[in-house]
Protein backbone atom coordinates (compact mmCIF):
# COMPACT_ATOMS: atom_id res chain seq x y z
CA UNK A 1 0.00 0.00 0.00
CA UNK A 2 1.43 3.39 -0.99
CA UNK A 3 2.10 6.03 1.65
CA UNK A 4 -0.89 8.29 2.13
CA UNK A 5 0.24 11.91 1.92
CA UNK A 6 -3.00 13.41 3.18
CA UNK A 7 -2.68 15.55 6.31
CA UNK A 8 -3.81 14.32 9.72
CA UNK A 9 -6.61 16.89 9.62
CA UNK A 10 -7.89 15.51 6.30
CA UNK A 11 -7.76 11.94 7.61
CA UNK A 12 -9.55 12.91 10.82
CA UNK A 13 -12.28 14.62 8.78
CA UNK A 14 -12.73 11.52 6.60
CA UNK A 15 -12.65 8.96 9.42
CA UNK A 16 -16.39 8.94 10.24
CA UNK A 17 -17.20 7.87 6.67
CA UNK A 18 -13.97 6.20 5.52
CA UNK A 19 -12.39 3.48 7.67
CA UNK A 20 -9.32 3.46 5.42
CA UNK A 21 -8.57 7.04 6.50
CA UNK A 22 -8.60 5.90 10.12
CA UNK A 23 -6.37 2.96 9.20
CA UNK A 24 -3.86 5.42 7.78
CA UNK A 25 -3.87 7.36 11.06
CA UNK A 26 -3.32 4.13 12.98
CA UNK A 27 -0.38 3.12 10.77
CA UNK A 28 1.07 6.62 11.03
CA UNK A 29 1.04 6.74 14.85
CA UNK A 30 0.98 3.17 16.18
CA UNK A 31 4.77 2.90 16.61
CA UNK A 32 5.10 6.12 18.58
CA UNK A 33 2.02 5.33 20.67
CA UNK A 34 3.35 1.87 21.52
CA UNK A 35 6.77 3.27 22.44
CA UNK A 36 5.13 5.81 24.74
CA UNK A 37 2.90 3.22 26.40
CA UNK A 38 5.85 0.85 26.85
CA UNK A 39 7.85 3.60 28.52
CA UNK A 40 4.99 4.42 30.85
CA UNK A 41 4.13 0.82 31.74
CA UNK A 42 7.39 -1.07 31.32
CA UNK A 43 5.60 -4.00 29.69
CA UNK A 44 5.17 -4.46 25.93
CA UNK A 45 2.00 -6.58 26.20
CA UNK A 46 0.32 -4.07 28.50
CA UNK A 47 1.42 -1.29 26.15
CA UNK A 48 -0.18 -2.96 23.15
CA UNK A 49 -3.44 -3.31 25.07
CA UNK A 50 -3.36 0.38 26.02
CA UNK A 51 -2.65 1.47 22.44
CA UNK A 52 -5.46 -0.68 21.08
CA UNK A 53 -7.83 0.84 23.64
CA UNK A 54 -6.57 4.36 22.81
CA UNK A 55 -7.24 3.93 19.09
CA UNK A 56 -10.69 2.54 19.89
CA UNK A 57 -11.43 5.66 21.93
CA UNK A 58 -10.11 7.88 19.14
CA UNK A 59 -12.34 6.15 16.60
CA UNK A 60 -15.42 6.39 18.81
CA UNK A 61 -14.83 10.06 19.70
CA UNK A 62 -13.34 11.40 16.47
CA UNK A 63 -16.36 13.65 15.93
CA UNK A 64 -15.62 15.39 19.25
CA UNK A 65 -11.99 16.12 18.31
CA UNK A 66 -11.18 19.84 17.85
CA UNK A 67 -9.96 19.82 14.26
CA UNK A 68 -8.16 23.10 14.81
CA UNK A 69 -5.69 21.25 17.06
CA UNK A 70 -2.96 18.80 16.01
CA UNK A 71 -3.94 15.13 16.19
CA UNK A 72 -0.83 13.54 17.84
CA UNK A 73 -1.05 15.37 21.21
CA UNK A 74 -4.70 14.30 21.54
CA UNK A 75 -3.83 10.67 20.82
CA UNK A 76 -0.77 10.69 23.11
CA UNK A 77 -2.82 12.29 25.88
CA UNK A 78 -5.29 9.40 25.67
CA UNK A 79 -2.40 6.90 25.78
CA UNK A 80 -0.89 8.63 28.84
CA UNK A 81 -4.26 8.69 30.64
CA UNK A 82 -4.97 5.00 29.96
CA UNK A 83 -1.45 3.98 31.00
CA UNK A 84 -1.81 5.99 34.21
CA UNK A 85 -5.05 4.18 35.03
CA UNK A 86 -3.35 0.82 34.44
CA UNK A 87 -0.44 1.77 36.71
CA UNK A 88 -2.88 2.83 39.44
CA UNK A 89 -4.75 -0.47 39.10
CA UNK A 90 -1.50 -2.43 39.28
CA UNK A 91 -0.40 -0.48 42.36
CA UNK A 92 -3.71 -1.20 44.12
CA UNK A 93 -3.41 -4.88 43.24
CA UNK A 94 0.16 -4.95 44.54
CA UNK A 95 -0.88 -3.34 47.83
CA UNK A 96 -3.67 -5.88 48.27
CA UNK A 97 -1.35 -8.78 47.54
CA UNK A 98 1.20 -7.52 50.05
CA UNK A 99 -1.55 -7.14 52.67
CA UNK A 100 -2.62 -10.73 52.07
CA UNK A 101 1.03 -11.84 52.18
CA UNK A 102 0.93 -13.28 48.68
CA UNK A 103 4.52 -13.22 47.49
CA UNK A 104 6.42 -14.57 44.54
CA UNK A 105 9.69 -15.30 46.34
CA UNK A 106 10.92 -17.71 43.67
CA UNK A 107 10.71 -15.07 40.95
CA UNK A 108 12.50 -12.53 43.18
CA UNK A 109 15.25 -15.06 43.91
CA UNK A 110 15.66 -15.81 40.19
CA UNK A 111 15.90 -12.11 39.37
CA UNK A 112 18.53 -11.56 42.07
CA UNK A 113 20.55 -14.53 40.80
CA UNK A 114 20.45 -13.30 37.20
CA UNK A 115 21.41 -9.82 38.38
CA UNK A 116 24.41 -11.18 40.30
CA UNK A 117 25.56 -13.35 37.38
CA UNK A 118 25.64 -10.34 35.06
CA UNK A 119 26.81 -7.69 37.54
CA UNK A 120 30.22 -7.26 35.88
CA UNK A 121 28.88 -7.17 32.35
CA UNK A 122 29.26 -3.73 30.77
CA UNK A 123 25.71 -3.89 29.40
CA UNK A 124 24.45 -4.29 32.96
CA UNK A 125 26.41 -1.24 34.05
CA UNK A 126 24.83 0.79 31.25
CA UNK A 127 21.39 -0.57 32.08
CA UNK A 128 21.79 0.29 35.76
CA UNK A 129 22.97 3.75 34.79
CA UNK A 130 19.91 4.13 32.56
CA UNK A 131 17.53 3.07 35.33
CA UNK A 132 19.12 5.57 37.71
CA UNK A 133 18.27 8.47 35.38
CA UNK A 134 15.22 10.56 36.24
CA UNK A 135 12.20 9.12 34.40
CA UNK A 136 11.80 11.91 31.84
CA UNK A 137 15.53 11.91 31.02
CA UNK A 138 15.39 8.16 30.51
CA UNK A 139 12.25 8.42 28.36
CA UNK A 140 13.65 11.17 26.13
CA UNK A 141 17.03 9.43 25.77
CA UNK A 142 15.31 6.17 24.86
CA UNK A 143 13.11 7.76 22.20
CA UNK A 144 15.62 10.16 20.62
CA UNK A 145 18.93 8.30 20.95
CA UNK A 146 18.04 4.61 21.10
CA UNK A 147 14.91 4.58 18.94
CA UNK A 148 15.93 7.46 16.66
CA UNK A 149 12.70 9.45 16.86
CA UNK A 150 12.86 13.18 16.14
CA UNK A 151 12.84 15.33 19.31
CA UNK A 152 9.59 16.95 18.11
CA UNK A 153 7.83 13.56 18.20
CA UNK A 154 9.18 12.76 21.66
CA UNK A 155 7.95 16.18 22.78
CA UNK A 156 4.45 15.53 21.42
CA UNK A 157 4.37 12.09 23.00
CA UNK A 158 5.14 13.41 26.48
CA UNK A 159 3.40 16.78 26.22
CA UNK A 160 6.59 18.84 26.64
CA UNK A 161 8.53 21.23 24.41
CA UNK A 162 11.16 20.11 21.94
CA UNK A 163 13.83 22.15 23.75
CA UNK A 164 12.95 20.34 26.99
CA UNK A 165 13.41 17.01 25.21
CA UNK A 166 16.84 18.11 23.95
CA UNK A 167 17.78 19.22 27.46
CA UNK A 168 16.75 15.86 28.93
CA UNK A 169 18.76 14.01 26.25
CA UNK A 170 21.81 16.17 26.91
CA UNK A 171 21.64 15.56 30.67
CA UNK A 172 21.09 11.82 30.19
CA UNK A 173 24.11 11.55 27.89
CA UNK A 174 26.25 13.47 30.38
CA UNK A 175 25.15 11.23 33.27
CA UNK A 176 25.72 8.02 31.30
CA UNK A 177 29.11 9.21 30.08
CA UNK A 178 30.15 9.92 33.69
CA UNK A 179 29.17 6.39 34.76
CA UNK A 180 31.04 4.78 31.86
CA UNK A 181 34.16 6.89 32.42
CA UNK A 182 34.08 6.00 36.13
CA UNK A 183 33.77 2.31 35.24
CA UNK A 184 36.82 2.52 32.95
CA UNK A 185 38.86 4.30 35.62
CA UNK A 186 38.12 1.69 38.30
CA UNK A 187 39.05 -1.29 36.11
CA UNK A 188 42.62 -2.32 35.42
CA UNK A 189 43.59 -3.84 32.05
CA UNK A 190 43.11 -7.38 33.35
CA UNK A 191 39.58 -6.56 34.52
CA UNK A 192 40.21 -6.45 38.28
CA UNK A 193 39.25 -3.37 40.24
CA UNK A 194 42.08 -1.31 41.65
CA UNK A 195 42.40 -1.45 45.41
Amino acid sequence: MADDTRSDAALVALTPTDERAFGTLVRRYIRQSTLLATQLLGDADEAEDVVQEAFTIVYERIDKFDRGQPFPPWLYGIVRRLAGKRRERAARRSRLLSIWRVRDDDRATDAALVSRLHAEDRATIVYEAMTSLPPMQRACFDLVVLRDLPPAEAAAMHGITESTVRQHVFRAKRALRAVLVQDEVTDTPDGEAEG
